[in-house]
């Protein structure tokens, strides 16, 4: 597997490398890496026969969604929603950048999709190899708050480089009086999640500063709260001692009936896990 990462990398744009690492992972039984990697590759131009009849056999495969972690869940169903809810009718492609092992593309199998995640699919996230205007959306989810301030911007106008129709950024922004650098360190203390101690180290990005830079590259900007703090918070310590536990079974009964019956009523207004910011040029509104 990591031979693929290290191949794709010197020649990112390879529809036949993208397809063999598809069919490596399958047998790996990383199906959802599986699934976006025929996507990639579909995308990238390979051949449609190979990549049609084994998507089909992989998408038959994948998990049932509502057995995943919540937090990702609600993520994924959330852009997935705002994805459609954009596109219409109107056939449509995503990038989707530091998209882990691809999860989204399950959830949005009409989209023509392409993952970026270097340390999974060897695609630079920092110096993205495609050409301007390539996709109608891309997206980034938990990304953002990873980056180094000074950084941020430049990470921005790759994105919106890249896109068509608008870029669409899902992340947890700084909030006041919702003890940010405490949570940060209960995370890290008991779970030892490196994730935090990145937030920690990058500090989380402000909904005013992508307001900013909208208004300085002259954009459309919608902002809408997504998710509640606490309940996303909680779940991180669930997975966390489940897997300690070793209550594996108990955790996917939780997961699931949080996904199918709280998903549509979990955004918080006030004290949002995230922010699902949508930015776009004028004229493609």
């Amino acid at each position: 597997m990591n031979d693929f990462v290290s191949l794709i990398a010197a020649s990112p744009l390879n529809a036949d490398l993208h397809l063999k690492y598809a069919f490596a992972a399958a047998q790996a039984g990383h199906l959802y890496l599986a699934y976006a990697e025929l996507k990639t590759a579909a995308y990238l131009g390979a051949d449609k026969n190979s990549t049609e009849s084994n998507l089909a056999v992989i998408e038959a495969a994948l998990p049932d969604p509502k057995w995943m972690n919540h937090n990702q869940y609600f993520r994924f169903v959330s852009l997935s929603s705002e994805i459609r809810a954009r596109a219409g009718d109107v056939p449509y492609s995503v990038l989707d950048v530091g998209g882990g092992h691809g999860q989204l593309a399950s959830f949005i199998p009409e989209a023509s999709y392409c993952l970026v995640e270097p340390t999974v699919n060897g695609i630079s996230g920092t110096n993205l190899p495609f050409a301007d205007h390539s996709f109608d959306y891309v997206v980034s989810c938990h990304v953002l708050e990873h980056i180094p301030i000074d950084q941020r911007r430049v990470f921005l106008d790759q994105l919106l480089a890249k896109a068509k129709r608008g870029v669409m950024l899902l992340n947890p922004f700084f909030i006041e009086n919702t003890y940010v650098e405490e949570r940060l360190k209960l995370f890290i203390e008991i779970t030892g999640a490196e994730w935090a101690k990145e937030h920690l180290d990058c500090t989380l990005p402000e909904v005013q500063e992508i307001e900013e830079y909208a208004k300085e590259r002259g954009l459309q900007c919608s902002v809408k709260p997504n998710g509640t703090l606490t309940t996303t918070m909680a779940f991180v310590f669930v997975d966390h001692f489940a897997a300690k536990c070793g209550t594996g079974e108990d955790w996917k009964k939780l997961n699931a009936f949080f996904n199918e019956k709280y998903t549509p009523i979990l955004d918080s207004p006030d004290y949002p896990n995230s922010h699902l910011i949508y930015l776009s040029r004028p004229e493609t509104v």
